[in-house]
């Protein structure tokens, strides 16, 4: 089973380049832009690697390794910062943290990030297990195309909840914004959020797992009615 990785970065445009070729090396990738949301994301997906930059708007991504280490002690985490700074990489050697200067070296990132994995399997500390889902999930029958804001692909699961998406293009753009989620061959469209991506490699394919956020009644009752009709 693929590693989680939960990113936590002010700057959207650094965000998204971490996300990037975190999933093209098939990591499940989860996105955050700010302390609170980082700490409810932390709770939901409890991520194998937390990588965060030191500077979050007022607060300090240490204080979130330090939160990180109370819920989730054998997280594998790192901080980022713009210049080396040895109090604060001495900081988070206290707290068990690895520190990197960006701009990132992403191959050399990749390799410290795997080792560092590698060595808490080897320890015999927690991997990633499988945890009761609110939701059965099914597969449909037959092929579901579907469009994720302007990107295409295809349904690979679903439930009440969200939906698994092969995307036959790289998935884009933050990951806390809420994007129209169509299938057009069943005539259903609700509102949703791209919550993780995961890419087999550079050129794909790309999955990704999108949690549906539809406030209006009638476009939630399609989708759960459409949902109950898929064979499991």
């Amino acid at each position: 089973m693929a590693y989680s990785v939960l990113v936590v970065d002010v700057d959207r445009s650094a965000l998204q380049e971490a996300a990037t070729a975190l999933a093209d090396a098939g990591y499940l990738v989860t996105q955050a832009t700010t302390f609170a949301d980082a700490r409810q994301r932390l709770v939901l997906s409890k991520p194998d690697l937390l990588i965060t930059a030191v500077r979050l708007a007022g607060f300090n991504g240490l204080h979130l390794v330090v939160t990180t280490r109370a819920m989730l002690p054998d997280t594998v985490a790192v901080v980022t910062h713009a210049v080396l700074d040895p109090a604060l990489q001495a900081d988070a050697a206290q707290h068990n943290a690895i520190y990197m200067v960006q701009p990132v070296d992403w191959p050399s990132f990749l390799e410290v990030i795997a080792s560092a994995l590698d060595d808490r399997a080897a320890r015999g500390e927690r991997r990633k297990t499988s945890r009761p889902r609110r939701w059965t999930r099914k597969t449909p029958a037959d092929y579901v195309g579907a469009t994720l804001g302007a990107s295409p692909g295809s349904v690979v699961d679903l439930s009440y909840g969200g939906v698994r998406l092969q995307m036959t293009g790289r998935v884009t753009g933050p990951s806390d914004a809420a994007q129209m989620l169509a299938l057009p061959q069943v005539g259903i469209s609700v509102r949703a959020r791209p919550v993780w991506t995961q890419g087999a490699g550079p050129d794909g394919p790309w999955l990704c797992g999108v949690e549906v956020q539809e406030r209006d009644p009638t476009a939630n009752r399609a989708w759960r009615a459409f949902v109950d009709r898929v064979g499991s």
